[in-house]
């Protein structure tokens, strides 16, 4: 897989959970607090994106894999993203 094919396959796996979130509310398929399961869920796909952004360093560094550093930048502002509307759903 070629460097664009893996930030595209990368760039839509990171907004299936917004898409999930999104789905579920359209539907009222969250459960009886759905703002809580939003905010909670948002939260924690912020921390699981940054969480996999710092392990691209020591990836490489341990296995030599060059490929994790290509989309470090980008799962790093999906991170952001994330933390951002977990944020605006809190507030």
């Amino acid at each position: 897989m070629n460097s664009k094919g893996l930030k595209l396959f990368v760039f839509t796996a990171s907004l299936a959970p917004l898409g999930w979130y999104a789905w579920g509310i359209q539907s009222d398929n969250l459960g009886a607090n759905p703002i809580e399961a939003v905010t909670r869920g948002l939260g924690t796909w912020a921390l699981n994106f940054l969480l996999i952004t710092l392990t691209a360093t020591p990836l490489r560094h341990y296995t030599g894999w060059t490929w994790p550093l290509t989309i470090r930048r980008m799962l790093g502002l999906f991170s952001f993203f994330y933390a951002s509307l977990h944020l605006t759903t809190y507030l």
